[in-house]
């Protein structure tokens, strides 16, 4: 009877139903409209860096990031010549002028902040306000790779073998290469050019079919780190000791084994030179094999400078590794944390409070304070052994995760004069690094910032700080 009664009703209003359905249409085309807003606006928001960067939990810039289409380098002037002994730096600033030119940060941007200068000539402390421990970010990086340089030395390598176990098994043992790609690609190692080797190594001994081992034993213990969530893996790899392309998938999204990935593509590469492959597992290297090939990394000052100039967590975590093993603290995370740590403390640059939970600067467990950072940076400036950091650092509008900073305004002075780490989380946000002033004068400095609330205001903030610092000729 209701349904009767429903169609009797439409019958004497005449065009009802048509207009329900004029009203369904109009409302699901509303919501389409809706839905293509959000979509577009999410494009736009992760398409532009400090954007995207304020909303993701890591800033980490991927090892293939560059600058957006369109964008042209500024014509600033390079910072001044280094080492400071060669270019007859000017003294340094008075300290209530440096003070002065502090910007002021809008209410409710930040929770806590820290602000250190040093002045790199005499290792005197110009400004420090707020130097306790906090959550560094990436910066974390910078100590680590201070920590790195200074254990392992400039010219380290490490080595991707072939090796030949038997009459008919080759195993790819890893050595720790955190650059090893799958491709050839100028200045890294690459399994098209191990598995060519390797290839005519078998050829001349006269074997075409063999079984394939992969051995990633270098490194112990967990591949992820405790603390970090399972968003990172769209941002750092698993560590492992035999990885490529960064141990991620065509997707940039972190393998669950990045060994055995490794060597499936090997197994291709051997099998494209004319090497069957019958099977593939891991195993552990015997003793006796040989070695039929191998590769090499770019030393270590120059994965260091890749580290630097973008932000890559795998890359810095898998060097951290490779210090826990040279000083025989573990090849694990604890071991290197360890390793990082005694460094740091054996180079002055450590405090109580501080704390390195990981090496990348990921966890929120890290505790670095603003004056350690601005420390470590004198060291880097003047110390020939970890000079080689410099030319990774970002520069201010020109290159890595400093190429979208300074375009304000207020900002541009710091265009290709600053040069420094960016460090930032969901509510974190720091920079550490060096510049020369208008006058010549060389400055450390480290500027931090957590429980961010106003993420792109508290980077305008510190830009246009470091940048006012960069004119001073006083």
């Amino acid at each position: 009877m209701d349904v009767g009664f429903e169609t009797i009703a439409n019958r004497a209003a005449g065009t009802m139903p048509r207009l329900g359905g004029t009203v369904a249409r109009l409302g699901r085309t509303a919501v389409l409209i809706v839905l293509a807003v959000i979509v577009l606006g999410a494009a736009v928001l992760l398409a532009v860096p400090q954007w995207r960067d304020a909303v993701l939990p890591s800033s980490t810039v991927t090892l293939s990031a560059g600058p957006p289409a369109g964008w042209r380098q500024p014509s600033t002037a390079a910072p001044a010549q280094l080492p400071l002994e060669a270019a007859e730096p000017a003294p340094a600033p008075a300290a209530s002028e440096l003070k002065k030119a502090i910007a002021d940060l809008p209410a409710g941007t930040a929770g806590r902040t820290g602000v250190v200068v040093v002045d790199p000539q005499t290792g005197r402390t110009l400004v420090s306000s707020g130097d306790r421990p906090m959550i560094p970010a990436s910066t974390m990086k910078l100590l680590t790779s201070v920590a790195v340089l200074d254990t392992l030395g400039a010219d380290r390598t490490f080595a991707t073998s072939a090796l030949l176990a038997g009459r008919s098994t080759v195993v790819l043992r890893g050595g720790g290469d955190p650059l090893l790609t799958d491709a050839r690609t100028t200045g890294r190692a690459s399994l098209a050019d191990l598995a060519a080797k390797t290839a005519a190594a078998l050829k001349r001994a006269g074997t075409d079919t063999v079984t394939l081992g992969y051995d990633a034993t270098l490194f112990t213990g967990a591949s992820w780190h405790p603390r970090w969530t399972e968003n990172y893996q769209w941002s750092v790899g698993r560590i492992s000791a035999l990885s490529v392309d960064g141990g991620t998938d065509t997707n940039g999204k972190a393998r669950r084994d990045p060994a055995a990935a490794a060597a499936k593509r090997f197994a291709a590469r051997l099998e494209k030179a004319g090497i069957g492959v019958t099977s593939t597992r891991s195993m552990r290297t015997p003793s006796d094999a040989d070695e039929l090939a191998f590769v090499s990394s770019p030393p270590v000052q120059q994965l260091i400078e890749h580290t630097l100039r973008y932000s890559d967590n795998t890359a810095i975590e898998t060097l951290a590794r490779h210090t826990g093993v040279a000083a025989h603290d573990g090849a694990d995370f604890a071991g290197a944390e360890q390793a990082v740590r005694t460094a740091l403390k054996r180079l002055g640059l450590w405090r109580s409070g501080m704390r390195n939970d990981d090496s990348s600067g990921l966890s929120r467990e890290n505790r670095v304070s603003p004056g350690v950072l601005a420390k470590a940076m004198r060291l880097v400036l003047t110390q020939d052994g970890l000079r080689s950091l410099i030319v990774g650092l970002p520069v201010g509008g020109v290159t890595g995760t400093l190429y979208d900073r300074f375009d304000d305004a207020r900002e541009r002075a710091g265009r290709g004069v600053v040069r420094a780490k960016t460090g930032s989380l969901r509510d974190v946000s720091t920079l550490a690094g060096y510049l020369i002033t208008a006058d010549g004068s060389p400055l450390a400095f480290a500027v931090m910032a957590n429980e961010v609330t106003r993420p792109l205001a508290t980077r305008d903030w510190i830009d246009t700080t470091v940048a006012a610092w960069s004119t001073c000729g006083c």
